[in-house]
C-alpha cells in the first residue's frame, strides 16, 4: 500500500481521498475527504505520522472521548482507523463551508450567522459542563456554517473530566475564529463585535458565562431583525432577564459567584440597550469607546481605532498564518501582500525571538516586563500594512492616534506607524509618519516604509460607513 502524499492532493489514505486541507493543530491535521464506497463527504483528522506511543495513545483515548458523547450541534464522529502506520479519525462532514474557508476567500458572515455561531457555541458548552465533559477550543477549521442560521462544529470533546478554569480559553478562541469574518456594512456588525471583543477579553475584568453569552447573541440577532417591532424591542430586555432567570433555577447546582452573575444581567442589558436603532442616523452622536474601539470623526467619515496596539500574541498568530505555504490558501496570502512590494514581503519583527521568549516567559526585555499582551514592537511599515490586510482593517492616521490616545491615556503605547505622510519642508523631510509615545508636537518621519526600530508598533482602524453601523 502507497503511503498517502498529504503535500500533493487529492491522495488516497485508506477507503478515503483527501481533497482539501483545513487546518493542522497541534498533534493532527484535518482534511475534507470523500469516502469511495459510499460517495459520501467526511472530514478526515489524521494523526501526525511521526507521533510518539503516547501522542497515539493520547489520540485513541480521544476518539473514544468523541464517539462516546452527544452534544447539540456537534458533527457524528464515524470512525477510527489505521492505514499502513497512520492513525485517522473521520467526522460527518457538515452541510456548509468552515470559517477558515469563508476566512481565505474573503467572505465576511452576516449579522445572523454570527449570532448564530455564538449560540450554538454557548449552548455546546453549556451542554460540555452539564455532563461533565473535558472540551478542546474551537478554531475556524472545525466550525461550518450553512445558510442564515445552520451551524455544525466537529467535536471538541477531549479525554477527562471538565474544567471550568478552561472556559476563557475556548471563549478566547472563537472570537479568534470569528474574527476575520465578522459582519461589515450591515446593521448589528458593532454589536457583534462587541460581544467579540466581550468574548476575547472579558467585560470589565470578568469573563462571562456561556448563558449570559447566547442570550446576548439572540438579543443581537432580535434586534435586527427585519421583522423588528418597537414593541419587541421595548420588551427586549425584560424577556431575556428572565429567561437568564429561568435558566439559572434549571442548573441551580451549577457553581456560579454572585458577582459573576450581577455581571451577566448587566451585560445583557448593555447588549440590549445597544440596539434600540439598528443604524445610527446621519449626524447622530456616535459614542466615544465601545467594544475595545474609541470612535474617531474625520470629516464626513467615522473610523474606529483599537485601543490597544496590536500585541505579541496577535502578531505571533498572523505570522504562523503567513508563514504556513501549505495552510494558507492562495487568495489569503494575496490579500495580506495586497499593495506591498515584493522584495518588502518578510514581516519579521526586530529582536521577535527575544520579544517572544520575554512574553512567553514573563520576563524583562529591553527593561520592560512582557505578556502576550504586550504591544508587538519592531515592525516595519510593511508588517503593519500586511496585518491591517489580514484584518481587513487600515492603519490609523496621525491624527486619529492622537483622539485615540487622549481618549484612553493610561495605556502605554510604542511609536506607532500611521498612514499619514509629512510634505517636504523645512522642518522635515518627505515620509511616513511615526507617532512616539510620548505625543510630542513633533513626530518622527521615515522616508524609508522599510526603516524599523526596536519601539516601533501599531494598531488598527475600521471604517465605519454612514448607512452601516
Amino acid at each position: 500500500m502507497s503511503q498517502p502524499d498529504f503535500e500533493n492532493l487529492p491522495t488516497r489514505l485508506g477507503v478515503y481521498t483527501l481533497t482539501e486541507r483545513l487546518g493542522q493543530h497541534e498533534l493532527t491535521d484535518l482534511y475534507l475527504a470523500t469516502q469511495s464506497h459510499v460517495e459520501r463527504g467526511v472530514v478526515v483528522q489524521v494523526l501526525h505520522a511521526d507521533s510518539s506511543k503516547a501522542e497515539v495513545d493520547y489520540f485513541l483515548r480521544m476518539v473514544r472521548a468523541k464517539g462516546g458523547a452527544e452534544l447539540p450541534g456537534v458533527s457524528q464522529v464515524l470512525e477510527s482507523m489505521l492505514s499502513g502506520n497512520i492513525w485517522f479519525l473521520t467526522h460527518e462532514q457538515p452541510r456548509g463551508r468552515s470559517l477558515v474557508q469563508m476566512a481565505h476567500d474573503g467572505v465576511h458572515l452576516s449579522t445572523r450567522q454570527a449570532c448564530s455561531v455564538i449560540s450554538a457555541a454557548s449552548r455546546l458548552y453549556s451542554a460540555a459542563a452539564e455532563n461533565g465533559l473535558a472540551t478542546e477550543p474551537l478554531r475556524a477549521d472545525s466550525i461550518f456554517v450553512h445558510g442564515e442560521d445552520k451551524v455544525r462544529f466537529l467535536s471538541p470533546v477531549l479525554p477527562g473530566e471538565h474544567d471550568a478554569t478552561r472556559e476563557p480559553a475556548c471563549m478566547q478562541a472563537l472570537a479568534e475564529a470569528l474574527m476575520p469574518v465578522l459582519p461589515q456594512n450591515v446593521a448589528g456588525q458593532t454589536r457583534v463585535a462587541t460581544l467579540v471583543s466581550w468574548l476575547h477579553d472579558g467585560y470589565e475584568g470578568n469573563y462571562l458565562d456561556w448563558v449570559t453569552i447566547g442570550l446576548s447573541a439572540a438579543a443581537i440577532d432580535e434586534q435586527t431583525a427585519p421583522l423588528l417591532t418597537r414593541n419587541s424591542v421595548e420588551n427586549l430586555s425584560t424577556r431575556a432577564i428572565s429567561q437568564k432567570f429561568e435558566h439559572k433555577r434549571a442548573r441551580r447546582q451549577m457553581r456560579r459567584s454572585i458577582i459573576s452573575s450581577s455581571i451577566s444581567v448587566l451585560v445583557v442589558l448593555a447588549m440590549a440597550g445597544l440596539g434600540v436603532l439598528l443604524a445610527p442616523s446621519k449626524g447622530e452622536k456616535l459614542p466615544e469607546r465601545d467594544g475595545g474601539l474609541v470612535y474617531v470623526r474625520e470629516g464626513k467619515n467615522t473610523v474606529r481605532v483599537s485601543e490597544k496596539p496590536v500585541s505579541i500574541d496577535d502578531y505571533r498568530r498572523f505570522l504562523l498564518v503567513y508563514e504556513d505555504i501549505a495552510g494558507t490558501s492562495q487568495a489569503q496570502r494575496a490579500a495580506i501582500i495586497r499593495g506591498i512590494p515584493e522584495n518588502c514581503r518578510s514581516f519579521t519583527p526586530l529582536e521577535w525571538k527575544e520579544q517572544l521568549q520575554a512574553a512567553d516567559r514573563g520576563t524583562a526585555w529591553r527593561g520592560e516586563r512582557l505578556t502576550g499582551a504586550s504591544p508587538v514592537r519592531g515592525v516595519s511599515y510593511w508588517g503593519a500594512q500586511a496585518y491591517a490586510n489580514y484584518k481587513s482593517a487600515i492603519l490609523p492616521s496621525a491624527p486619529m492616534l492622537r483622539v485615540v490616545r487622549q481618549a484612553v491615556p493610561e495605556l502605554t503605547v510604542p511609536s506607532e506607524w500611521t498612514t499619514t505622510i509629512m510634505p517636504a519642508g523645512a522642518l522635515y523631510e518627505q515620509g511616513w509618519v511615526v507617532l512616539p509615545p510620548t505625543g510630542r508636537e513633533w513626530p518622527d518621519v521615515m522616508p524609508n516604509r522599510s526603516a524599523c526600530h526596536v519601539n516601533f508598533g501599531f494598531r488598527l482602524a475600521y471604517p465605519l460607513s454612514e448607512k452601516s453601523e
